[in-house]
């Protein structure tokens, strides 16, 4: 539900022209550097429920969809929100950004926390992982940590909010991209687009008494819609 395997997509794809979330949430002030989906190879792996989902909306290729082969291919005030780490720092030497709404878009930089996942304290590969299955809340830590972010969270104060950032609910809104008069409702966006999944931190979540709610207080969710039922998967 809350991206326990990492880099979740709160909304894979609000179908509006300006459909994205490519805006800075600060993943830079870790001095980390914006990795690219290929860096996600866990989500993006067939079969994730997450990553799937994602690959389903149009903010998996809007770049490709929306700018590509045209005049604002370049253009930075559409790339703000058809594309990813713009003006941020890109391991790739010459990007200039990232196309399309990257996990990254919506969860911060994200070549620290994958040093984490791939080396965790120095014991290697399969120590995060051992973590993550023995103490699923002082791993979702460690991630929080190394910089990643999750609206809601601690991120944005609401899933709602980082969606703002590049879509609007009033044809008047001063954000309005001028290309388009499509607006988002925000519910029912949400549901079409929520790829959160059950995993081992809500597990544990359920079955925290009040005073361990306190003491992790900073890794729940504060917005309510996080904490509404999960879409269910498809079948196979």
């Amino acid at each position: 539900m809350l991206g326990g395997r990492t880099i979740g997509y709160f909304l894979g794809g609000l179908v509006v022209s300006v459909s994205s979330l490519a805006f800075s949430l600060g993943g830079s002030s870790y001095g980390a550097e914006y990795v690219g989906n290929s860096g996600c190879k866990c989500h993006m792996g067939k079969g994730c429920y997450e990553g799937e989902e994602y690959k389903e909306r149009l903010h998996s290729n809007t770049w490709e969809k929306r700018l590509k082969g045209t005049p604002d291919a370049e253009n930075l005030e559409c790339l703000k929100c058809h594309a990813t780490a713009v003006g941020e720092k890109i391991a790739e030497a010459g990007k200039k950004y990232l196309p399309n709404v990257q996990c990254e878009a919506c969860h911060g930089a994200g070549s620290e926390y994958k040093k984490l996942k791939e080396n965790y304290q120095g014991k290697g590969k399969d120590a995060f992982k051992e973590i993550l299955k023995k103490d699923p809340i002082e791993a979702r830590k460690a991630q929080y940590d190394a910089g990643l972010v999750v609206a809601g969270i601690n991120g944005p104060a609401t899933v709602k909010e980082q969606c703002l950032k590049c879509h609007w609910e009033s044809k008047d809104d001063k954000n309005k991209c001028p290309k388009t008069d499509k607006v988002m409702d925000y519910k029912e966006y949400f549901k079409k687009d929520d790829h959160r999944d059950n995993d081992e931190i809500d597990d544990v979540i359920k079955k925290m008494s009040p005073d361990d709610k306190k003491k992790w207080a900073a890794l729940l969710p504060k917005d309510e819609i996080l904490n509404s039922p999960l879409k269910p998967k498809k079948k196979e």
